[in-house]
């Protein structure tokens, strides 16, 4: 069963992998293709956010402080403090961005401007790549460790949940691969590098699967896996909402946007409600 984990664990570098790996070949296709995956992958993402992450963060608060409004309570004030901290950064960047445009004589306004604006747009999609980068290293913790526990938790010959569970994260994985490459790729970093740290952020639940299995037995911190949860949860909606969703509009906006949008929550809220943690 060990081997099984393994190669379901490794799946999910693979499929973080592939997902990244698809930028290179739609960024040169047609542009409704490439809104498609992008568009589907945000309808994802919000699906994981508002029908996983924050429900998982709450339930394991609750558990934990034995208190359904205290548990509630602490996971929001965290999720909101995390998306916070991370729109300060972002405006930090913003303020210095302008400050450096002030800086310059009058006679170069217009070509410092434009100058400034290019290097803010850059550096704050470059930031917003890392904090989601950081967001999905840090998501992959806790469900890297329950990949490990359902294939250990029931201790069947054939262990179905454990099964079940690598699928969804398949799905998941590359959805996000996709999502997480494409961001790098127009922060203006090549593809190799882009790649390289879209994969590198499967390795958390490659790992932790690994860790889980061996500690199965073991009860686990409420409180801890809680806050995982909200942290991921405020640094994914901050990525969503200043990132993500103003660039589907901008840049990837079709006549179909809303109806990609709305299948990727539809079909990936399908798969965390029948597949998911909540049995």
């Amino acid at each position: 069963m060990i081997y099984m984990l393994i190669f379901s664990a490794f799946g999910t570098l693979v499929a973080t992998f592939l997902g990244g790996l698809l930028t290179k070949f739609t960024s040169n296709k047609k542009k409704e293709i490439f809104s498609f995956f992008q568009n589907f992958s945000v309808g994802g993402i919000i699906a994981l956010i508002f029908l996983e992450l924050i429900l998982e963060s709450i339930e394991h608060f609750q558990t934990g402080v034995n208190s359904n409004s205290l548990g509630a309570l602490y996971s929001l004030l965290i999720i909101g403090g995390v998306g916070l901290i991370f729109f300060l950064m972002h405006e930090g960047l913003h303020h210095l961005s302008h400050h450096h445009e002030h800086d310059h004589d009058d006679d170069e306004e217009c070509v410092d401007h434009a100058h400034s604006t290019e290097v803010f747009n850059n550096n704050s999609m470059l930031l917003a790549s890392f904090i989601f980068l950081i967001a999905i290293s840090v998501h992959n913790i806790p469900e890297g460790l329950s990949l490990g526990i359902n294939f250990n938790v029931s201790g069947a010959e054939i262990p179905y949940q454990g099964i079940i569970m690598s699928i969804i994260l398949f799905i998941h994985n590359f959805l996000i691969g996709f999502t997480m490459c494409n961001s790098f790729l127009h922060s203006n970093k090549s593809f190799k590098f882009a790649l390289s740290l879209t994969t590198f952020s499967a390795l958390p639940a490659f790992i932790l699967a690994i860790c889980g299995y061996f500690i199965s037995t073991i009860s686990l911190d409420q409180v801890f896996l809680g806050v995982i949860f909200a942290i991921s949860t405020g640094s994914l909606l901050y990525v969503l909402f200043i990132e993500l969703l103003p660039q589907v509009f901008k840049e990837y906006k079709s006549k179909y946007t809303y109806l990609y949008i709305l299948l990727g929550i539809v079909l990936c809220g399908i798969l965390l409600y029948v597949f998911g943690h909540h049995h």
